[in-house]
């Protein structure tokens, strides 16, 4: 592989292209200097913050593709690409426990500087928050143009595998997206108590019943509706 090599004005060193095209400078210089640190673990408490954001950005993108594909019928391309997401949220999953390194006298070295913010306030949260729903828009769309029921999806798998390996994903991505808010507040009264408020003033309370929240309940209703179908054949 050739090592391309380019002169930085001002910088007295050279740049691979690799440094280039991932433009390393600016993004490792998004974090606070070691010398500007409050507390040794904000570098960590940042870097996994901004990992967050680069994830979600990547999550955005794929989802808003998959509204496309989902648009024209290619559930295919859809499917490949929402188990991608799914991936995704896994590995955020993995990120988020990084912080259980820290202890809570810890993180009260630096919560000061954190000020009124939260991560309610994640630009990248916002928009998964506002995207992730309209893809049970574009779902329902493709069962209407198929003529088919959510219940027919699921009974006759073998007539529709690709709208139930859909209807699969979406929910495998519900439930991802859920375990991680569940265990973002596990992490949140893990470091500062269940009595306290958030960084952004939101109590304990408050927060908790957003977990009940969930993308499609649709599809999680459907499965009330399969155990009841199931009841009534067992019963004839």
């Amino acid at each position: 592989m050739v090592r391309e090599m380019v002169h930085e004005p001002g910088r007295g060193r050279e740049l691979s292209t690799y440094e280039r095209y991932l433009r390393t400078n600016e993004l490792l210089a998004l974090q606070k200097a070691e010398g500007e640190l409050a507390h040794h673990d904000e570098l960590q408490f940042q870097v996994v913050h901004q990992v967050f954001e680069l994830w979600w950005k990547e999550s955005a993108f794929e989802l808003r593709t998959i509204r496309t594909l989902l648009g024209k019928g290619d559930l295919p391309y859809a499917i490949r690409l929402m188990q991608r997401v799914i991936r995704t949220q896994h590995l955020m999953l993995e990120n988020l426990r990084m912080l259980e390194s820290m202890t809570p006298w810890e993180f009260h070295a630096f919560r000061k500087v954190l000020e009124d913010g939260a991560g309610t306030d994640s630009p990248g949260f916002h928009a998964l928050m506002r995207l992730s729903p309209l893809l049970w828009d574009d779902y329902k769309a493709l069962l209407e143009r198929e003529g088919v029921t959510l219940i027919e999806v699921h009974t006759q798998p073998q007539h529709y595998p690709l709208l139930l390996a859909m209807a699969e994903a979406l929910i495998d991505y519900d439930e991802i997206f859920q375990l991680f808010r569940t265990q973002h507040f596990k992490l949140a009264i893990r470091m500062i108590g269940p009595g306290s408020m958030g960084t952004g003033g939101t109590s304990m309370q408050v927060l908790e019943r957003t977990l009940r929240d969930a993308f499609y309940p649709e599809l999680w209703q459907v499965r009330n509706e399969l155990t009841e179908l199931a009841n009534q054949q067992g019963e004839r």
